[in-house]
C-alpha cells in the first residue's frame, strides 16, 4: 500500500482473485479501514466491491468519529451509511458499531442519532449479527431513545463498552436492551466493559441471559463484589471471564433459613473460567463437571476452618493458572491436570516456601501437572523436593525464583553428580519435606533413575550476568555438565536460560531443536 500507484497497478493485479479476497479478509480482521482498498488500483477496487464480506462492518457515529474507532466503514450521515448497506446485500449478516458520542454544539445529536441508526432499520436491522455500542464521556441520557425500532432476530454477539467507568447505562440503554430481550433469540456472546454492578444484575434478569454461552466482563475500576449466582442464571454458559471479585452470598447457598446445608452453584456446561479474585471457599460451592481451563489472578482469604487438602475435586480440569499468597489452593484436586502455572507474589521467601510446600504436599489429591511454570521467591531446595514428588510426571518446566539458583540445585538435577558437602545440609530438608512419598535421594551419589527422567524442556531465569567472572561463567559450567550428564539418559530437547541484562532466552543445547518439534514431543509424552 506504501508503493506508488503505478507500481501497485503493475504488481498486485497478478494475484488471483481468490487470493486477493483472502488478503482482504485478513485486512478486515486486523481492524483496518477498508476504504483504503478502493483507492489502491482499479483491479483491487473491482474485487473489493464484489466481496460482500468487506461491507458487513458498519460504524455509525452521529458525532466526529474517534480516531481509534475508524475501522471498517465509518459514517456519520444517512447517505454515507446507506451505500455500504447496498453493497453488503442486506440479506447477509452485518456487524454494526453504534457510537454514542457527547453532544456537539454544531449538530443536534438527539435528532440525528435516531435518524442515522434508522438507516439500518427496519430492512437491514434484522441481519445484524454483531452489535457494538460504545459510550463516550458526556453522553446525554436520552441520546439513544428511539434509535432502535424493529427486531434484532439474527443478533449473535453484543458488546457494550463505556469509556467512563462511573457512568450509569441502565436508563440510556433501556430501549435497546428491551429490544434485544424481546427479539434476540440467537444471542450467545455478551461483552461488557466499564459497566456498573447494577447494569450487570439488570442484564442477568433478562430472558436472553438464559441463552448466553459466552460472557466477558472487564472493568478498569473497582466496584463491590458480585454474587456468582448472577452467572449461574445462564445454564448454557461455556466461557466466563470476570475482572472482579466473585463471591457467594449466604442466600445463594443456604437451602433454607433454618438449615446449614449448602446447595452447590451449578455451572453444568462451563469449560473456560477466568476471574480476578475468588476464595477457595467460594469456589468449593461451584459445581464444575466440564471445566477444562481456569485462571485466577488473586486468591482471596477466608476465615477458618480451611478446606482439607484435595477436598475440592475438579474432574475435568486440565489447565490451571493461579496466583496466590495463601496455601489454601492445596485443596484443589485435579486428577486430569496437564498444565499448572503457579505464581506466588510474596515479598518474603519463607511465605513463598510455605505456599509451595503446601501445594506439593505429597499426600492424596496433590496436583501433579505434566507441564509446570513457576514464579516466586522460593528457596531452590523446596523446588527439588517438589521435583522428587512429581518424579516422572513432569515433562516441561519453566522456573523463575527471582534469584539465582545455587550450585546444589544444578548438581541435584544432574544425574550422577559427585558428592559435595553442600548436599549434606540440603538432604535432611528434602527428605523431611517429601516424607511418605517414597525413597528420596539424599545426595549426589549415582542413581539408577535420575531426577525428572521424562524431562523434555527446561527454561530457567538464572538471574546471573552471563559475562561476569565467578557468576555467569561458573553457571555456564554447571549447565554444561547438566546437559552432558542428561545425554545418556536422553529425552532433553531444550534448555534455555534467561540471563540478566540480556533480551531473550539463550538456547544452551547446540544445535537448538525445532520449536515445533519440542512442543509436539512434550505434548505427546
Amino acid at each position: 500500500m506504501s508503493k506508488p500507484s503505478n507500481e501497485v497497478q503493475k504488481i498486485h493485479p497478478r494475484l488471483p482473485v481468490e487470493l486477493l479476497r483472502n488478503v482482504f479478509e485478513e485486512y478486515l480482521r486486523m481492524d483496518l479501514p477498508v476504504q483504503a482498498l478502493l483507492g489502491a488500483c482499479r483491479e483491487w477496487r473491482s474485487v473489493a466491491l464484489k466481496t460482500k464480506s468487506l461491507w458487513r462492518r458498519l460504524l455509525l457515529s452521529a458525532d466526529a468519529t474517534p480516531t481509534s474507532l475508524r475501522t471498517g466503514h465509518a459514517h456519520n450521515s444517512d447517505g454515507q451509511a446507506s451505500l455500504p448497506l447496498k453493497r453488503s446485500w442486506v440479506s447477509s449478516q452485518l456487524k454494526v458499531n453504534l457510537v454514542l458520542d457527547p453532544q456537539n454544539e454544531e449538530m443536534s445529536i438527539l435528532e440525528q442519532r435516531p435518524s442515522l441508526f434508522r438507516t439500518v432499520n427496519p430492512s437491514a436491522l434484522e441481519p445484524i449479527s454483531f452489535l457494538c455500542v460504545i459510550v463516550n464521556p458526556g453522553m446525554t441520557l436520552p441520546s439513544s431513545s428511539g434509535a432502535c425500532n424493529g427486531k434484532l432476530a439474527q443478533l449473535e454477539s453484543l458488546m457494550i463498552a463505556s469509556a467512563q467507568p462511573s457512568i450509569t447505562l441502565c436508563e440510556p440503554l433501556q430501549a435497546l436492551m428491551d429490544l434485544i430481550d424481546d427479539s434476540s433469540t440467537r444471542l450467545k456472546s455478551l461483552y461488557l466493559e466499564n459497566v456498573s454492578k447494577d447494569f450487570i444484575v439488570e442484564a442477568s434478569n433478562k430472558e436472553y441471559w438464559m441463552n448466553l454461552a459466552r460472557i466477558t466482563i472487564r472493568n478498569d475500576f473497582d466496584f463491590d463484589s458480585l454474587d456468582a449466582v448472577v452467572f449461574a442464571r445462564a445454564p448454557n454458559l461455556e466461557f466466563l471471564s470476570f475482572s472482579g471479585w466473585l463471591i457467594e452470598s449466604p442466600q445463594s447457598t443456604t437451602a433454607s433459613p433454618d438449615s446449614s446445608q449448602n446447595e452447590p452453584i451449578e455451572f453444568p456446561e462451563l469449560k473456560w473460567f477466568r476471574v480476578y479474585m475468588i476464595s477457595m471457599n467460594t469456589l468449593s460451592h461451584f459445581r464444575l463437571p466440564k471445566l477444562h481451563t481456569m485462571a485466577i489472578d488473586n486468591v482471596g482469604a477466608y476465615p477458618s476452618p480451611d478446606l482439607s487438602r484435595g477436598e475440592l475435586v475438579m474432574p475435568s480440569l486440565k489447565v490451571l493458572q493461579i496466583s496466590t499468597l495463601y496455601p489454601t489452593i492445596a485443596c484443589i484436586n485435579a486428577p486430569e491436570l496437564d498444565t499448572l502455572c503457579l505464581s506466588i507474589p510474596a515479598l518474603k521467601q519463607p511465605d513463598a516456601d510455605h505456599v509451595l510446600k503446601s501445594v506439593f504436599h505429597g499426600g492424596e489429591g496433590m496436583m501433579q501437572p505434566r507441564h509446570l511454570t513457576f514464579r516466586g521467591p522460593v528457596h531452590d531446595k523446596h523446588l527439588i523436593a517438589a521435583f522428587h514428588l512429581l518424579g516422572d510426571r513432569l515433562v516441561s518446566v519453566e522456573l523463575d525464583c527471582q534469584m539465582s539458583f545455587s550450585k546444589t540445585f544444578w548438581m541435584e538435577m544432574t544425574p550422577g553428580a559427585s558428592p559435595r558437602c553442600a548436599f549434606k545440609c540440603i538432604a535432611p530438608s528434602v527428605a523431611s519435606t517429601a516424607a511418605g512419598a517414597g525413597d528420596v535421594p539424599t545426595g549426589g551419589g549415582k542413581s539408577k533413575i535420575p531426577l525428572l527422567p521424562n524431562l523434555r524442556c527446561l527454561v530457567v531465569d538464572v538471574h546471573k550476568n552471563p559475562m561476569a567472572a565467578g557468576e555467569g561463567r561458573d553457571m555456564r559450567a554447571l549447565i554444561s555438565k547438566f546437559i552432558e550428564a542428561r545425554a545418556p539418559v536422553g529425552g532433553l530437547l531444550r534448555l534455555a536460560c534467561k540471563w540478566r541484562k540480556v533480551g531473550g532466552p539463550e538456547e544452551m543445547i547446540d544445535p537448538p531443536s525445532c520449536p515445533h518439534c519440542v512442543d509436539t514431543d512434550t505434548r505427546s509424552v
